[in-house]
């Protein structure tokens, strides 16, 4: 019996100032995605990195991976929009540069994509069926930005922000072409797009392991609050614009 090709995959990896992790972390994603037998490339896109990240990146010997740089720093958001602009098959992961998120869970991302199950599956810290250990501050401001998206925007999903997402590509493509975000919200934004485009939208489990090797501080989480903010605003607006055309 005739067995059809599985869709290939391009995973986007933003990096910023990653040069303590992007080797190994890379070695871990290609590994995962080697051992799950489809097609794929890793798109590495330095967000205006100054350390050696970009060297070491190039510097792992995998085929499947290309790295993209710019500079200055434009943000998280700057960073996806790009990869996703640059991925060149059907199926498209993110997954952040400092793999805190073990990217073992992917395969099953993808599979759920496959079956036709829904058409973006996002990682979750709150799934019950999530690994998580991290630091009680993360948790807090986890939380309260979880509860602020709620009551500033409605998305009633459990967690926005984890950076480990999967997507059909000509699904998502329309909403991320329309995201304004450049920092941390961008997960944000793209999320409330697509639920309102009635995309099909799952939270999956992750497993994290927190390794003090990511960027997010303090003013990482300032910034993303100031973007939902302006996320809420903006849709809100669209939504007036909406009531008044009668649509």
């Amino acid at each position: 019996m005739h067995v059809a090709e599985r869709a290939a995959v391009s995973v986007v990896v933003p990096a910023y100032q990653e040069e303590a992790s992007i080797a190994a972390a890379l070695d871990r994603l290609v590994g995962v995605l080697e051992r799950d037998g489809r097609p794929f490339e890793v798109v590495v896109v330095s967000d205006g990195s100054t350390d050696r990240t970009v060297e070491l990146a190039r510097g792992t010997g995998h085929a499947q991976v290309r790295v993209v740089e710019y500079q200055p720093n434009q943000g998280k958001g700057h960073a996806l929009r790009t990869g996703f602009a640059q991925a060149r098959h059907p199926l498209v992961a993110f997954v952040d540069g400092d793999m805190d998120l073990d990217p073992v869970v992917l395969p099953s991302y993808l599979a759920t994509i496959e079956a036709d199950e829904a058409d973006v599956v996002v990682g979750s810290k709150v799934h019950p069926d999530s690994t998580v250990d991290y630091p009680l501050s993360r948790r807090i401001a986890s939380k309260g930005f979880k509860l602020a998206t709620r009551l500033l925007i409605g998305l009633d999903l459990g967690d926005t922000q984890t950076g480990m997402k999967a997507m059909r590509r000509d699904a998502v493509a329309p909403a991320i072409e329309r995201c304004t975000a450049r920092g941390f919200a961008f997960d944000l934004e793209l999320l409330a797009r697509l639920v309102d485009h009635r995309v099909r939208v799952v939270e999956a489990p992750v497993v994290l392991e927190y390794e003090f090797t990511s960027t997010v501080g303090i003013g990482s989480v300032i910034e993303a609050f100031r973007d939902l903010v302006s996320v809420a605003r903006r849709r809100h607006a669209l939504g007036r614009r909406r009531g008044a055309d009668g649509r």
